[in-house]
């Protein structure tokens, strides 16, 4: 009897460091548990790759262009249309448990690969494996020198996001909420360099995954 005692004992001991460890697991995860993540999100959208159109055909900002698919409660893909409906990026994510947002989206378009680590001090973000920079809650967006490079000003009565860099706004993101808009993004700056159309693109994606319901919080 003490034995079976004892052996529940560590039975019960080992079931609830597995739970302890499944628990951090999904609100803390290492650099090894976000790669293993990130290669499960790789493989949920692989099937569009070769298939996207450019960012410059547009992006719907009609929400039945936006398809989001969930698997369970913490994961799930989408895709957003362009306004003739033809995919521009597909993304996956999966959520993690935490009292601000906490998640990891990769995302795919015709040309780059993009991941984006959220947490407490924002979303980092890496491009074809480099990472670039972080985006803050507040809106600012800092080089990996820790330079600010762009900013995003938040409108909530519009559900219209301006995207400036430096001090001149270059475009308009229109969010889900703003059923007036056809295109999702606006592009209003003039003469741009390379490096600031794909800033435009890059913080563009960012914000309209971000406005989904799955990443409120």
């Amino acid at each position: 009897m003490y034995w079976i005692i004892i052996i529940i004992a560590l039975l019960l001991v080992v079931a609830a460091a597995f739970f302890l460890l499944k628990f951090l697991r999904n609100v803390q995860p290492d650099e090894a548990e976000l790669l293993e993540d990130l290669k499960e999100l790789k493989a949920s959208i692989k099937e569009f790759k070769g298939g996207l159109v450019s960012f410059d055909k547009g992006i719907s900002a009609q929400e039945m262009d936006q398809i989001v698919e969930k698997s369970n409660q913490r994961s799930g893909k989408g895709v957003y249309m362009s306004p003739d409906t033809n995919p521009v990026f597909a993304y996956a994510f999966r959520n993690y448990i935490g009292p601000t947002k906490n998640n990891l989206i990769y995302v795919i378009s015709n040309d780059h690969e993009y991941v984006f680590r959220t947490n407490s001090k924002g979303t980092e973000i890496s491009i074809d494996g480099n990472k670039v920079g972080l985006l803050r809650s507040n809106g600012k967006m800092y080089d990996i020198s820790n330079n600010e490079v762009a900013s995003i000003e938040r409108n909530s009565m519009t559900a219209s996001n301006t995207l400036k860099i430096g001090n001149k706004e270059v475009a308009k993101i229109a969010l889900p909420e703003n059923i007036g808009k056809i295109e999702a993004v606006e592009i209003t700056g003039t003469n741009l360099k390379p490096e600031e159309t794909e800033m435009i693109r890059t913080l563009s994606i960012v914000e309209l995954i971000s406005s989904q319901k799955e990443f409120q919080g």
